[in-house]
């Protein structure tokens, strides 16, 4: 069995107990006391617990933000496209069960509260992707020209759910099951 360092062991435990209690309401001597070692080791390591979320966005953060900027590659067809997405954000959320519902909290966070701030790069690069996706979709799509930004906002916010829905057990992920989420999304729900 591959033992984990402190650092990533830090990461972990901090992901987890930001993930179900939230930034705000989780203490820095918690976060020591449930991984097993003093404040001042996680303060060699992070700097501060804004340090500690800062090193858990920029590696799960980037790690999801890449897979989504592969994932928009338009590939001239839009429902495959979609439907390449939405199984990319399943597929992240399932292996980081516990990031994914920190990002959920995150993306959700008050605009005035540190952990928004925090998390803006992050929510701003991909926006940006999903812009830049939905501008390129416009060959295909040209009614969508004009209105890319909205529906970057819906379809992200609808992805989100759906991932959750799916790490929730409520939702299956099955190719069928795809299929006919990214079908109502291009085509609507009452087509």
């Amino acid at each position: 069995m591959e033992q984990i360092s402190n650092k990533e062991n830090i990461l972990n435990v901090a992901c987890r107990l930001f993930a179900f209690r939230g930034y705000d309401s989780v203490s820095v001597q918690e976060i020591a006391d449930e991984a097993g070692i003093t404040k001042p080791t996680l303060y060699y390591y992070f700097g501060s617990k804004a340090g500690l979320i800062q090193a858990l966005v920029s590696q799960k953060g980037g790690l999801l933000t890449e897979k989504i900027a592969q994932a928009c590659e338009y590939r001239h067809s839009f429902v495959e496209s979609i439907t390449g997405i939405i199984r990319t954000e399943i597929a992240f959320a399932r292996e980081n069960p516990d990031y994914f519902r920190l990002h959920i909290l995150l993306l959700n966070s008050p605009a005035d509260s540190k952990s928004n701030a925090l998390y803006a790069p992050v929510r701003k690069g991909i926006y940006s992707l999903f812009v830049d996706f939905f501008t390129k979709s416009t060959a295909e799509f040209g009614n969508m020209k004009g209105k890319e930004e909205f529906y970057s906002i819906l379809f992200h916010n609808n992805l989100v759910s759906i991932a959750a829905t799916v790490l929730t057990g409520f939702l299956k992920d099955d190719d069928e099951t795809i299929r006919n989420i990214a079908h109502s999304f291009v085509y609507g729900v009452a087509n």
